[in-house]
């Protein structure tokens, strides 16, 4: 990545990241504006697709145990309740479940034994995660790790407080080239109370400079499509209304999302299974023969915006980091983004592009 390039990302980067991104709120519809000026002012055609889902928005959220009130978040999802309960690890039916470090498949677990809510914690930082949508029905709500010893094994108060609301959502669509369709997906949307500058920021941004460069430069012969999905951390909503309207002639998908943090890796396996083997034994070919050095991990707690391409029978490569492990939480800024990290992502994935039919 040449130098001014560089400058311009981060240039942006500074502009956009430093903004809360929840689908539907203003600051979401005023970085959209910034992303559609930056297209339209470097001359790149592009095509919105609208949709509008539903969410519950967690306003406000505590504990009250033992005279004591405990402040809490809510992950995006949690309706209003006020539950009276009894909180435990080895929880049974009617239980409070609490869960450190969560996954979808535990919260999946929790709701189908019974559990009448979730708490959980980040057992590596000391702060809150603000989640995101689990596909549960049951409320979720974290803590500070400092207050988890006052209410393990205590009965509790747990109060949510949430607004149901009509969020609308635009995925932007970028194409270059003619011929069978290698997707590549980021989205752009962030769980509330966090600027997720690298959970997805720079997944997104990297999306419209490789846009830039191919269109610019080089001639490949297939067509890439380059989508920014919106509303993903309400349940892959975006990612998913753009597959129900068809995927012909489309082939793979490269998701990049949590780019630009240490610890670069490829997930071959995710929460439902094997990744694309003849997409990732390509990429592993064109590492090697670059000489760079990436992880190839598994990582079956995460999902992302190529689980409803690998549903329909896509190949799928999805591009991240791993551990990650101030995704989710207000850790996840602009100053702490890997600008190595980030080059060399730009650079590999663009030799991969470019070389793709040769590998």
């Amino acid at each position: 990545m040449k130098s001014e390039k560089l400058e311009a990302l981060k240039e942006l980067a500074y502009k956009i990241l430093s903004n809360n991104r929840l689908t539907g709120t203003k600051e979401s519809k005023r970085v959209q504006r910034l992303i559609e000026d930056f297209l339209e002012e470097n001359s790149c055609p592009y095509k919105k697709e609208s949709f509008s889902t539903r969410a519950y928005i967690p306003e406000k959220a505590l504990i009250e145990v033992e005279g004591k009130k405990i402040q809490g978040v809510a992950f995006l999802g949690s309706k209003s309740v006020e539950i009276k309960g009894f909180v435990k690890r080895d929880y049974v039916e009617g239980d409070i479940a609490l869960i450190p470090d969560l996954t979808k498949e535990k919260a999946l677990e929790a709701q189908q034994k019974g559990a009448t809510a979730i708490i959980t914690y980040d057992n590596n930082l000391k702060d809150f995660i603000y989640g995101p949508y689990m596909g549960v029905d049951i409320p979720i709500l974290s803590l500070k790790r400092e207050d988890i010893k006052s209410v393990e094994d205590f009965n509790i108060k747990l109060y949510i407080s949430s607004s149901e609301k009509s969020v609308e959502g635009e995925n932007l669509i970028m194409e270059v080239g003619k011929g069978p369709i290698i997707y590549l997906v980021a989205h752009k949307d962030t769980v509330h109370e966090s600027y997720g500058a690298i959970s997805n920021g720079i997944g997104f941004l990297l999306l419209l400079f490789l846009f830039q460069e191919i269109r610019d430069n080089y001639k490949v012969p297939y067509r890439l499509r380059f989508l920014i999905t919106e509303a993903r951390e309400l349940g892959l909503k975006g990612a998913s209304f753009h597959v129900e309207r068809g995927l012909k002639h489309a082939f793979y998908c490269i998701n990049l999302e949590g780019i630009g943090w240490h610890n670069p890796c490829v997930i071959y396996e995710d929460m439902i299974g094997y990744n694309g083997e003849r997409i990732n034994e390509m990429f592993y070919k064109h590492l090697r023969d670059l000489r760079v050095n990436i992880d190839f991990c598994r990582a079956r707690e995460r999902d992302g915006d190529h689980i409803p391409f690998k549903e329909k029978g896509l190949q799928s490569l999805f591009l991240s980091s791993h551990p990650f492990t101030i995704r989710y939480t207000q850790y996840d800024l602009y100053d702490a983004i890997n600008w190595d990290v980030v080059v060399m992502w730009y650079e590999v994935i663009l030799s991969f592009l470019r070389r793709f039919h040769k590998l």
